[in-house]
């Protein structure tokens, strides 16, 4: 991380959840070429559940993406069964577009941890490959 985004990182972590969520998807629309930054961002800092989920959903909306960048930063802010919740809010509809984020998601699938996110992961995996 460069130091204009280190810079930031500590600013954001000095602002409020609220304000700080604000902020991201304002600076950082899916509109903006380095939108991804806001993901390096999201990584170095800390934010209230509510607020975490609200970020979660504004850039989840996008899914699938062609890395599993976003799958990692958000399951590491909110556990895997919340990032699953999210996502089956969005899972596309399109078998390639839907096979695309379970190719990047598997990982965080098979690595689940604990018996919720283990039954999380199972019932997402299994409603994503059902046939439309």
């Amino acid at each position: 991380m460069d130091k204009r985004l280190r810079d930031l990182a500590i600013q954001l972590r000095d602002t409020p959840s609220s304000d700080a969520v604000d902020w991201l998807m304002t600076r950082y629309p899916f509109e903006v070429e380095n939108w991804g930054e806001a993901l390096t961002l999201i990584d170095h800092a800390s934010f209230s559940k509510g607020d975490a989920r609200r970020l979660a959903t504004h850039y989840l909306s996008r899914a699938p993406y062609a890395s599993d960048r976003p799958y990692k930063v958000f399951a590491k802010l909110l556990g895997l069964h919340d990032l699953l919740r999210i996502l089956s809010e969005v899972v596309p509809t399109s078998h390639p577009r839907r096979d695309l984020l379970l190719y990047h998601l598997r990982p965080l699938l098979n690595a689940a941890a604990s018996d919720r996110d283990r039954a999380a992961a199972s019932a997402f995996a299994s409603t994503s490959t059902q046939s439309e």
